[in-house]
């Protein structure tokens, strides 16, 4: 209930603050575990990310934002999962993927941090989204964030294919060869016109 009214209260916010596209949305699953895999240029990228879909969207939030007064109580109601920062937090591990064992949607940004650089170009990729995909063999949806975020150019979010997970590790590649092939549809994505 409130992941739907705040949904919709940053549906009425961000179309009077951006010009938005979304392409491919179709492509995430509509029931099943799917794990989204999105570059990440601003702190708005999670809700926005989000409104393209009918399904809610479970994410990471850093675990400073649950301590917050008021909206901190409100980040479990919407599917937030704590971690903490800058080290391996086994806890959001865990959370992840028994979330994706219940059928949910998830949001990772394999890119670890926003970039703040030049947003044209991936930045390095790490591996935990690798890890989550192979544990919980959810497919991966690579998702690109393009544009900038105002009412002139606007901000266009693209869907890209599902990877389906358990054939391609079943193939006898590595969670390494799906963290690179995640990278390849991303870059192709993002370099997509």
């Amino acid at each position: 209930m409130m992941y739907e009214f705040a949904k919709f209260l940053l549906k009425v916010y961000y179309k009077f603050r951006f010009k938005m596209t979304f392409i491919g949305a179709d492509r995430v699953p509509s029931d099943g575990p799917v794990m989204l895999c999105s570059n990440h240029v601003s702190d708005f990228d999670p809700p926005l990310i989000g409104l393209g879909l009918r399904r809610q969207l479970s994410f990471f939030a850093k675990k400073e934002l649950f301590e917050l007064p008021v909206i901190g109580k409100a980040f479990p109601n919407l599917n937030a999962i704590p971690v903490s920062r800058g080290k391996s937090d086994r806890s959001a591990l865990k959370t992840s993927i028994n979330a994706l064992k219940e059928d949910r949607c998830l949001l990772i940004f394999p890119e670890g941090s926003r970039n703040k650089g030049d947003v044209s170009k991936l930045q390095n990729l790490q591996e935990g989204a690798s890890f989550i995909a192979s544990k919980s063999e959810a497919p991966i949806v690579p998702v690109i964030i393009k544009g900038e975020y105002n009412r002139k150019k606007g901000v266009t979010i693209i869907y890209g294919k599902p990877i389906n997970t358990k054939e391609f590790l079943a193939a006898g590649n590595t969670r390494k060869d799906l963290t690179r092939e995640l990278e390849k549809n991303l870059n192709n994505l993002l370099f997509s016109e």
